[in-house]
């Protein structure tokens, strides 16, 4: 049971350090390699597979007016679930929801899904519509 304590936290902080980088700068890019798999499955139909398909959506959204992207200083508050290899990050942001479910293997983010909810009468965020 330790092993597997251990292994959520891990898994919860791995997901914690992702989103630092998908936060931060096109140069912070370099870093996607320690926490993303090569073959990364995404389910987002806006963005590529695999790690470099990732890695050119981060640096187009990165590139974007703070306006026009996600801030992480909207965000209110980060609630965080782990289940075996699966992590849960929703976010309760000034804008809406964002909920991200990452699948986790081997200290890799492995697979991922998304989805975005607006406030009522709420604007669209690139690459969550």
């Amino acid at each position: 049971m330790a092993d597997e304590t251990h292994d959520l936290e891990r898994n919860k902080q791995i997901v914690a350090e992702f989103f630092e980088i998908a936060h931060g700068t096109v140069a912070g890019l370099e870093h996607l390699d320690r926490y993303v798999a090569e073959d990364y499955i995404q389910h987002n139909p806006n963005i590529e597979q695999g790690r470099e398909g990732l890695r050119k959506f981060f640096t187009y959204i990165l590139s974007l007016p703070p306006e026009e992207r996600l801030d992480p200083a909207k965000e209110i508050e980060v609630n965080v679930i782990a289940d075996g290899e699966f992590i849960a990050r929703q976010a309760i942001r000034e804008d809406g929801m964002l909920i991200d479910v990452f699948r986790v293997r081997e200290g890799l983010l492995v697979e991922h899904w998304d989805a975005f909810r607006p406030p009522p009468g709420g604007k669209v965020i690139h690459g969550l519509e």
